[in-house]
């Protein structure tokens, strides 16, 4: 390799994959070890690349054909992007259009929320400042080493939570919010006297509410040996059962500027030293979904996906799931009733009344 010598080199650390299960016929000169060639290295390119982008290869390159070449580039692009569309006629049917809420980017009032979603059909003159990463994320065989085969497994993490190791943390890029159960937070060491108030509940897909107890700003660290990162979450912390400990949420995966993959059960992100890997346990997410499913309800369930504004979306609280008819409590007092679900067994609805003290149905 002719970039060995480049001071700025980053070494890879030695391929974690069984020595005995490689291909002896295949030499790494990067990795220096058995197992695949050189010019099959992923890590490889990926430094090469990096190396590139900080003009450390400039004498590897060539210029001088780049105005020359720039225009005919951009015909054969325009012709591609013509072909695509070709073979890509535009759907007939009507576009679905979501955009999720919560205490995130989009700030907690519905002013800020709609600005946020008018940045991005806002046109602008020039291209606006993004943060860069230094360093490809990809996904590759290799990174299957260990995972059993088939699965349709969760993604669970062990991370450091303020100064707790702490198992059962599911990786939802469907939350919009990072969520730390209570339970978990009182064995942390923390009391709610440190919680920062919050009149935000959380919404299950199902609708069902989940009080919020409060916020509160912990770090979180993932990763293993010189590749790890660490970051200040806003935890929401809700008190309900689940099989879980923590959720990690986009808020959380974006502030690690991480990529999750449920496929390779693992989590890739920038670090000062590399790409670092938080891996999952498979294991561990099979034993919390098969408790989530426990009939006796030990397991409890996983109910945070969104976040709402009660004063900000009052129109968008969770509403019964089938017609209720109203139950008079107090003789006489036609304003004081209860409800009962329609769809309840007649001998459940009458068992009810008798334990509430009230007219059966």
């Amino acid at each position: 390799m002719e970039i060995e010598k480049e001071e700025d080199l980053r070494w890879p650390n030695p391929l974690r994959s069984d020595l005995e299960k490689r291909n002896k016929n295949q030499f790494c000169r990067f990795h220096k070890e058995v197992g695949h060639d050189t010019d099959d290295c992923r890590q490889l390119k990926d430094e090469i690349e990096f190396l590139i982008r900080r003009g450390k290869l400039d004498k590897f390159t060539k210029d001088g054909n780049r105005g020359n070449q720039q225009g005919s580039y951009e015909r054969k692009d325009y012709d591609r992007r013509d072909n695509d569309q070709d073979r890509n006629p535009k759907p007939r049917g009507p576009v679905i259009n979501m955009i999720f809420g919560g205490p995130t980017a989009a700030g907690s009032s519905r002013n800020s929320r709609k600005a946020y979603a008018r940045e991005v059909m806002t046109v602008v003159g020039e291209t606006p400042k993004r943060a860069k990463t230094e360093v490809a994320i990809s996904f590759d065989d290799s990174d299957l080493e260990g995972v059993k085969f088939p699965h349709d497994d969760p993604l669970v993490i062990i991370p450091v939570i303020g100064n707790s190791k702490t198992k059962r943390v599911l990786v939802d890029n469907g939350a919009s919010v990072d969520i730390l159960f209570h339970d978990a937070f009182i064995k942390m060491g923390y009391t709610d006297s440190q919680l920062t108030p919050s009149n935000m509940p959380i919404y299950g897909f199902n609708g069902v509410e989940s009080k919020v107890e409060g916020t509160i700003q912990l770090p979180m660290t993932i990763g293993q040996g010189s590749q790890t990162a660490t970051q200040m979450l806003n935890f929401v912390v809700i008190k309900t059962t689940s099989t879980y400990n923590a959720i990690l949420g986009r808020t959380g995966l974006h502030a690690f500027k991480a990529v999750a993959s449920t496929y390779h059960l693992k989590i890739k992100f920038p670090t000062r030293n590399g790409v670092g890997e938080e891996q999952g346990d498979q294991k561990m997410a099979r034993n919390c979904y098969v408790a989530a499913l426990r009939p006796d309800g030990v397991g409890g369930q996983v109910l945070p996906i969104e976040v709402m504004n009660l004063k900000d979306d009052e129109e968008r609280r969770g509403k019964p799931a089938e017609d209720l008819n109203p139950i008079p409590l107090i003789p006489g007092e036609p304003d004081k009733v209860t409800y009962i679900g329609t769809l309840l067994p007649e001998p459940l609805k009458g068992l009810r009344c008798q334990e509430l003290g009230m007219p059966q149905i």
